[in-house]
């Protein structure tokens, strides 16, 4: 019995290390990317926001919309009994302090590559003709083609098997609040902003030259999606017609089969356009996979933090636990994944 003991103990600690070593490693590679790489317009701009990233929490736009939300929530709640700040909400808090670096990290890895690889290989897919259209005209056509995008990204995490293992953190989360949006693995977020950066490299070469604008484009879709995973009992009415609503993506993230492989958009309702749109607008379902092992921290302590953030990480790379969180979905048989 002892020998067993230390034979588990061991391996616990084995465990340990090779976790520490491959977020250290994660770590590194993407402060090697920030460090070295070669930035261009849209990482400058980036470079400077992650300088100034703790002046995110005092900004005002934080000091304004994440209270009005947090009241939204109190009001009218989607479902009262997830009320309140819980350790597994404060995680996704905590998650927002990784995204700024993450998301850094990617557009000085490839916004002046990608730039040069078009200017000197493949400059007949650039569309030069927008470059005369006013700035705002190319943020909203430019918005509206990355939003279709998003949509597309979107609907592949759920059919392909491989994105599906790093997006089922971001469905990991029975208690939605305005900070689940941030629940995403890096391997997940930078998809997104891949989808998010890609159509201005080619349509809208002077917005890339205007990065602002990008970034405002970036503002725009990541607080529409606080408010579309937030606690709030609203469908928005005729708007839902428009837009997602707090409804309509908790239908999307609902552990109840009726309602898998729906709601899929990001701002605008595209699921209305292509069909998979959910026809339920008055439901406040369950959320989360099936797991009842899935790392969740249930105190608010710094050491239960740390350990889940890393069982998350490293989630999407043991078969067992993505085989275990799969039983009973659309995955449980095929490559179509749950949810």
């Amino acid at each position: 019995m002892v020998a067993t003991d230390n034979k588990q103990f061991l391996g616990g600690i084995r465990n340990a290390a090779l976790d520490t070593g491959l977020m250290v490693a994660i770590t590194a590679f993407l402060a090697l990317m920030f460090f070295t790489g070669r930035p261009g317009q849209l990482g400058v701009l980036v470079h400077d926001k992650l300088q100034g990233n703790f002046g995110f929490w005092v900004s005002i736009q934080f000091l304004v919309l994440v209270p009005l939300i947090f009241l939204l929530e109190y009001i009218m709640p989607a479902r009262p009994e997830q009320k309140g700040f819980s350790p597994n909400v404060a995680l996704d808090a905590l998650y927002m302090l990784i995204h700024l670096p993450v998301i850094s990290a990617f557009m000085v890895f490839i916004s002046a590559p990608i730039n040069d690889f078009l200017a000197d290989n493949a400059s007949f897919l650039v569309v030069d003709s927008t470059r005369s259209w006013p700035l705002w005209l190319a943020a909203v056509v430019g918005l509206m083609i990355t939003d279709f995008g998003t949509w597309f990204a979107h609907l592949l995490k759920h059919k392909v098997s491989w994105f599906w293992r790093f997006h089922m953190i971001h469905h990991s989360q029975p208690r939605m609040s305005l900070f689940t949006s941030n629940r995403t693995h890096p391997v997940d977020a930078l998809i997104d902003n891949f989808v998010l950066l890609g159509p201005f490299f080619f349509f809208f070469p002077s917005i890339t030259e205007q990065a602002g604008a990008v970034f405002l484009i970036g503002l725009l879709a990541g607080w529409s999606a606080k408010f579309q995973h937030a606690n709030i009992g609203t469908n928005l009415g005729p708007l839902r017609y428009i837009f997602v609503t707090p409804q309509s993506h908790r239908i999307h993230h609902s552990t109840e089969e009726e309602h898998w492989n729906s709601n899929y958009a990001n701002i605008f309702a595209w699921d209305r356009l292509f069909g998979t749109q959910h026809s339920d607008i008055t439901s406040y379902p369950p959320t989360g996979i099936n797991d009842p092992y899935f790392p969740e921290p249930e105190h608010f302590s710094v050491s239960e933090f740390a350990s889940c953030f890393v069982g998350q990480m490293l989630f999407p790379f043991d078969q067992e636990a993505v085989t275990r969180a799969s039983t009973g979905s659309p995955y449980d048989s095929s490559d179509s994944p749950a949810y």
